[in-house]
C-alpha cells in the first residue's frame, strides 16, 4: 500500500507540474482534479514496478552492452559483406529464469538491440528469438545477457535442476532451435 500511495503521489505531482507548465499557472483546481484522476488511471494501467534497477550497477551493464553491441555489429557487417552471405536465419526458444515484469522485458530489449538477434515473443518463461545464424551456439551469449540483466536488477537467478548427463553441475536449459 505505501508503494502505491508513493507512486500515486509522485505521478500526481509530476502531472500537476506538467499542468502548471502548460497552463501558465491558471486553473489550479481543475488541474489538481485532472492530475489526480490521470494519476489514479495510470496506476490502474501501469502498477508500480516490483523490480527496480540498481543505479550503481548501470555502468557495468553499459560496458557489457557496448562490448556486445560492437562484437555483434562486427559479426553482422562481416556476414553481410561476405560474398557467400553466410546466414542461416532461424528461431530459437530460450527458457528464462528471470521473473515476469521489468527484468524479463529488459532481457527482451537487450536481445533485440544486439545485432543479429531479435526477441519475437514471450510465452510464460520462454522467449522466442530470431537469429541471423541459428546454427551458431548463441546460448552462452543469451545466458550472459540474462545474467547481466539479473545483476542490473539485483536478482539471483534460480538454480536449474542438474542435468543427469553432466557431472552434477546445475546448468540452465539451452536455447533450442524450432
Amino acid at each position: 500500500m505505501p508503494n502505491s500511495l508513493q507512486a500515486f503521489s509522485f505521478r500526481a505531482l509530476a502531472l500537476l507540474l506538467l499542468w502548471w507548465t502548460l497552463s501558465g499557472g491558471e486553473g489550479w483546481l481543475f488541474g489538481l482534479a485532472t492530475a489526480s484522476l490521470a494519476a489514479a488511471l495510470s496506476l490502474r494501467l501501469t502498477p508500480p514496478a516490483t523490480h527496480r534497477l540498481h543505479a550503481r550497477r548501470i555502468p557495468r551493464f553499459a560496458a557489457f552492452f557496448l562490448l556486445q553491441s560492437l562484437r555483434a555489429g562486427w559479426d553482422v557487417a562481416r556476414r553481410t559483406l561476405h560474398p557467400a552471405l553466410p546466414l542461416d536465419p532461424g528461431l530459437l526458444n530460450m527458457a528464462t529464469r528471470l521473473p515476469e515484469g521489468a527484468p524479463c522485458w529488459w532481457l527482451m530489449l537487450v536481445i533485440s538491440l544486439l545485432p543479429g538477434t531479435l526477441s519475437v515473443r514471450r510465452h510464460g518463461n520462454s522467449l522466442e528469438i530470431h537469429c541471423l545464424d541459428a546454427g551458431l551456439d548463441v546460448d552462452a551469449d543469451l545466458r550472459q545477457a540474462e545474467t547481466q540483466v539479473a545483476r542490473l536488477f539485483g536478482l539471483t537467478l534460480a538454480r536449474i535442476a542438474p542435468d543427469p548427463e553432466s557431472r552434477g553441475e546445475a546448468t540452465p536449459p539451452a536455447a533450442t532451435r524450432q
